[in-house]
């Protein structure tokens, strides 16, 4: 058992939501397992814990991660009004970039097909209500110069990389730089995860997501 524990620990460590973050440690006794500190997202502490269930020999875990800084609801508010006002722009497509906020601060991440649509979708964020100020990641990508097999392909391989997550019963589909999701995942935030990893690739325009979450039968096996 000493000798599983510490494969667990060197396991657990490595992964990308521990070993960034050096505010977050790693307590293993006995296949029970510890994680304490802080992480920069809730999907990042979402990653770990189930990256840490999946792990054979895992008998339980503590998790006593906190996120920080806190995401308040005034943020997810803020984020919900600037999607609804990006997907109603007419000089925008729908699923235009990625909303990220936090204490006010909105980040727009992903790819637009001209420097014009990257200048209306800041303009557009910095005039909705709570907004204090505006990180502009956008990409501009000319669609043009992208096939859409290569935007499915690169689609397909992003969510194949992420193995903390389900992915295998994603269907991608792209037509003019139109994406869609669908299939099934366990849970709401492999569907998000999903969507989200779509509209950060090349030559996307928008992403409906069309993916339905089925939660795996009470009692099931947990995923290794």
């Amino acid at each position: 058992m000493p000798h599983h524990d510490a494969w667990l620990q060197k396991t657990i460590s490595a992964h990308p939501s521990t070993a960034n973050r050096a505010s977050i440690r790693v307590e293993v006794k006995h296949g029970f397992v510890t994680l304490a500190g802080s992480a920069a997202t809730y999907k990042q502490k979402e990653r770990l814990h189930r990256f840490v269930m999946g792990l054979k020999g895992v008998r339980a875990l503590k998790d006593l991660v906190r996120v920080w800084p806190i995401e308040t609801i005034a943020d997810r508010q803020i984020a919900l009004h600037v999607r609804q006002a990006l997907d109603a722009h007419a000089e925008l497509p729908l699923g235009t970039a990625s909303v990220h906020v936090r204490s006010g601060t909105v980040t727009l991440k992903g790819h637009v097909r001209s420097a014009e649509e990257r200048v209306v979708a800041e303009h557009v964020t910095n005039h909705c209500r709570g907004v204090t100020s505006v990180l502009n990641e956008l990409t501009v990508d000319p669609l043009d110069e992208i096939p859409d097999e290569a935007t499915a392909r690169a689609i397909h391989d992003a969510l194949a990389y992420c193995k903390d997550f389900e992915t295998g019963g994603i269907d991608v589909s792209c037509a003019d730089g139109y994406v869609v999701l669908r299939g099934e995942v366990p849970s709401l935030m492999d569907r998000m995860l999903a969507e989200e990893l779509a509209r950060l690739q090349g030559g996307v325009r928008s992403v409906e997501n069309h993916i339905h979450v089925e939660p795996p039968p009470v009692g099931a096996a947990k995923r290794r």
